[in-house]
């Protein structure tokens, strides 16, 4: 489960740092940067949360 939390932050940086870099390089064309940088940061965010909230639930299972 934790890996699966990982993979999704990761997607969401990379999403992030592409979107970053495509003002400098053409990766993500101008009207689709804004919604990456949206999606990126909601994935980040939601993957973290999520990894979060398993640990506090593994945690109260073991006492």
């Amino acid at each position: 489960m934790h890996k699966l939390t990982g993979y999704i932050a990761f997607a969401g940086l990379a999403i992030v740092l592409m979107s970053i870099l495509s003002r400098f390089i053409d990766l993500v064309p101008i009207r689709y940067r804004t919604t990456a940088l949206i999606v990126g940061f909601t994935l980040m965010f939601l993957g973290t949360l999520w990894r979060v909230v398993t640990e506090m639930n593994a945690k109260e299972k073991e006492e």
